[in-house]
């Protein structure tokens, strides 16, 4: 089936120094209907973010007076799990495993194509358009919490808590968790992972996957066990497992 679109009107931070290149997403940006700013450097990057609130970031890594990673970093530091996707020339397999392991949604790397771009936005928006609906809201009835011991997901909220304490997850993060808690035992290739939570077939983006597991591994850690919740089946993918 399908899937809804997400007509979703997005305020976005786009921190790219190469004008001709701001220019070109920008104008695609604003063709699907969002608003966007747009900044330069670090400095003015985090003097925009303490002036209002944004939907998504999209953030390049060289920039005049540092590297665009440390945005993301200086935002989840601050406890604000907006999304972010990467926009950058580096291409190295550590560059983009930093830039998950700092919080980051997603990478894309130049060159790119317009519509994979488009896409990527669509896919971030869609992900975490459940929180803004439930921020928005009043009144939430929470009906569908998902109990596993000392592990509890709460999908109406977006929250998880470990041992009664909360755990904090970036959108992909949880939405992968929800998806592998949902049938816990069933093991999940890479493919199906990057298919369902990512809404991608491409192969190219296997490490994304890698490294967003070994996050959320180490989120959900106990401390004096052995016990992992997100486990590897080697050579065939990963699955939820509750504690016997």
């Amino acid at each position: 089936m399908e899937q809804q679109a997400i007509h979703l009107v997005a305020n976005i931070l786009l921190v790219e120094d190469d004008e001709d290149l701001a220019e070109l997403v920008q104008m695609h940006l604003k063709f699907q209907g969002h608003h966007v700013s747009h900044v330069t450097t670090v400095t003015d990057a985090k003097a925009k973010y303490q002036q209002q609130s944004f939907d998504l970031l999209i953030l390049d890594r060289g920039l005049p007076d540092g590297d665009g990673l440390d945005i993301c970093l200086y935002l989840r530091q601050h406890q604000d799990w907006s999304p972010v996707l990467m926009l950058t020339a580096r291409d190295g397999e550590m560059d983009k495993v930093d830039g998950l392991e700092a919080g980051v949604d997603d990478y894309i790397t130049k060159p790119f194509s317009v519509l994979e771009f488009q896409a990527r936005v669509r896919n971030i928006l869609r992900r975490v358009s459940q929180i803004n609906d439930v921020k928005r809201s009043d009144d939430v009835i929470i009906n569908d919490v998902m109990n596993f011991g000392s592990l509890r997901i709460m999908p109406e909220l977006h929250q998880v808590s470990l041992n009664d304490k909360d755990v904090t997850l970036t959108a992909t993060e949880f939405t992968l968790l929800q998806f592998l808690a949902t049938r816990p035992g069933r093991v999940y290739s890479k493919d199906e992972l990057l298919d369902h939570v990512w809404n991608t077939c491409h192969s190219g983006y296997h490490h994304t996957v890698c490294s967003t597991i070994n996050r959320l591994r180490s989120k959900l850690s106990l401390s004096g066990s052995d016990h992992h919740f997100i486990q590897t089946v080697w050579g065939v993918g990963y699955k939820f497992q509750p504690r016997q």
